[in-house]
């Protein structure tokens, strides 16, 4: 009695948390800045390709703010064809689903960011049943589902990606469907007693779901790595029906995302040019595993500490203590075809994208986005562990175990709070600094902003202008030579510009620049005239 007693207070705490849960992924949804990533997601939306919008605003001529965000508004003159194009020739690595589905949203609803990010928002929500579907194939115990459920709500990880205006969201719901759909197939297969229709049923399903991600995410290839793996592996490799249905489910998948990889082929290079970043960086080993840690603490706490803090390694260690022992009690408590699944979805992310990091350099593996099915694999055994040790322990143990659980998701809970309050995130890279930069130009009156389109700077730019003040204006420019201060102003800030460009101008103008901001990404430069 006391044991039911305590299972109906899990499942109402892990009702509240899923509240939470939602009202976190609501709460503040403008605040945070619209990053330079989100700013290409609106570009693609709207239809205008790099080479309509760079050269009418980096011509050196002084614009304001409406004029430097006219391609992120709607524009009747351009076309679902228009999106799609935009994807081909400047992003072939992003396939188009998303971006078909928040155009649509967006001209239904109103071209705000809160509006765009709502999109995500709605998608999210998702992700709860999908992730209790995929829990119950998988270990067929409600207490473990409501666990995992609960983890993915108040996850700080999910919680942003959430909120962002770019196809996470959608890419994480799609592949915990999908996968859950092939291991519901695989069970209907097997099953004598079901009607051979419902398993054609189950893996037409399979096959549209694993489609819809190939068209989200091109991530999504790991995941029917890790999927053919498992397959094969819980089938020994037998050519029996549950092979057969996966492999022309499979070929039929391939069949239909081949446009995309055509296009992906066709456009190589931009391909390549796009993801340089990944390999133009190389940190050393135990840099690259040190942040490999916090973005694996970040799944269950977060505070957008920096890594070199005693709390933070700490934690970091803390998390490691118990993914490392939820993946070994996985392995040696649960069936064969359970930690098999976890395993394989957890291991093909490090063996494709830390395991070349490791090898050759790069930072492949440094965004969390791209390791989505690696934290879901993380999830799904963590909840093992927390459900098995909550069910089937002693008095003493479980007592240890709900506190283990409570501190868990209370973590969470607190640092989803704490990080609604903020307008920015660690998520936002390259523009995590642009409110410090917004606030140190507004208090100037009528200043002027000087730029180039170097590396992330036109994205940055773009997104720099939501947080300023409307009065602000803008000159960008592609060529620095010759230039000449524009009349009508007393107070020009440098964004980032060349240190050749900056050198010449404090020569030949006889100015000083002073230095406000500068970080990484972004460098601040104020000059009085």
């Amino acid at each position: 009695m006391k044991s039911k007693n305590l299972l109906y207070s899990y499942y109402f705490l892990i009702l509240i948390i899923l509240m939470l849960g939602i009202f976190f992924r609501v709460v503040n949804l403008d605040k945070k800045v619209y990053w330079h990533d989100e700013i290409h997601t609106s570009l693609h939306i709207t239809g205008f390709t790099a080479k309509e919008w760079h050269p009418s605003l980096f011509n050196g001529e002084v614009i304001t703010q409406d004029s430097l965000q006219y391609h992120l508004k709607i524009n009747d003159k351009k076309s679902l064809a228009d999106t799609i194009n935009t994807l081909v020739f400047d992003d072939p690595h992003h396939p188009p689903l998303y971006y078909i589905l928040v155009r649509y949203w967006r001209q239904f609803w109103g071209d705000s960011i809160t509006v765009i990010r709502s999109f995500s928002v709605l998608v999210s929500l998702w992700i709860f049943p999908a992730i209790y579907w995929l829990c119950w194939e998988l270990f067929k115990q409600p207490i473990i589902s409501s666990l995992c459920l609960a983890l993915v709500a108040v996850s700080p990880l999910y919680v942003f990606y959430a909120q962002e205006a770019r196809e996470y969201a959608l890419f994480t719901v799609l592949i915990a469907l999908s996968t859950a759909s092939l291991l519901r197939s695989i069970r209907l297969t097997k099953d004598a007693n079901i009607p051979q229709e419902r398993c054609y049923l189950s893996w037409g399903v399979y096959l549209i779901l694993t489609t819809l991600s190939l068209y989200t995410s091109l991530f999504s290839i790991f995941v029917i790595i890790a999927q053919a793996i498992y397959t094969l592996l819980i089938e020994k490799n037998a050519f029996n029906k549950v092979t057969i249905f996966y492999g022309i489910s499979l070929v039929i998948s391939c069949i239909l995302f081949a446009p995309w990889m055509i296009v992906l082929i066709q456009n190589y290079e931009q391909y390549k040019r796009a993801n340089n970043w990944m390999i133009a960086v190389t940190l050393p080993p135990e840099e690259l595993l040190k942040t490999w840690g916090l973005n694996l603490s970040r799944l269950f706490f977060d505070l957008g500490w920096e890594i070199d803090t005693l709390l933070t390694y700490f934690i970091i260690i803390l998390c490691l203590l118990l993914v490392s022992y939820s993946l070994y009690f996985l392995y040696k408590k649960s069936a064969l075809k359970s930690w098999l699944f976890v395993f394989s979805l957890v291991f093909i992310q490090i063996f494709f994208l830390l395991g070349p990091d490791l090898l050759w350099g790069g930072v492949r593996s440094l965004s969390p986005r791209y390791l989505i099915p690696f934290y879901l694999g993380i999830n799904l055994s963590v909840a093992y562990l927390l459900g098995i040790k909550l069910t089937h322990s002693t008095n003493k143990i479980t007592k240890v175990w709900s506190m283990i659980t409570i501190i868990i998701l209370s973590l969470g809970i607190i640092s989803c709070w704490i990080n609604s309050q903020k307008d920015t995130a660690w998520t936002k890279v390259i523009s995590y600094s642009l409110p410090q930069v917004a606030q140190i130009i507004n208090k100037i009156d009528s200043p002027l902003v000087i730029s180039n389109d170097q590396g992330y700077h036109p994205g940055n730019i773009m997104a720099l202008s939501y947080l300023l003040n409307p009065e602000v204006k803008f000159q960008l420019l592609s060529q620095e030579k010759q230039y000449k201060f524009p009349k009508g102003f007393q107070t020009i800030f440098l964004l980032s510009p060349t240190d050749e460009f900056k050198l010449t101008l404090e020569k030949e103008t006889k100015v000083k620049a002073k230095l406000m901001f500068g970080d990484a990404y972004l460098k601040l430069w104020k000059i009085e005239v």
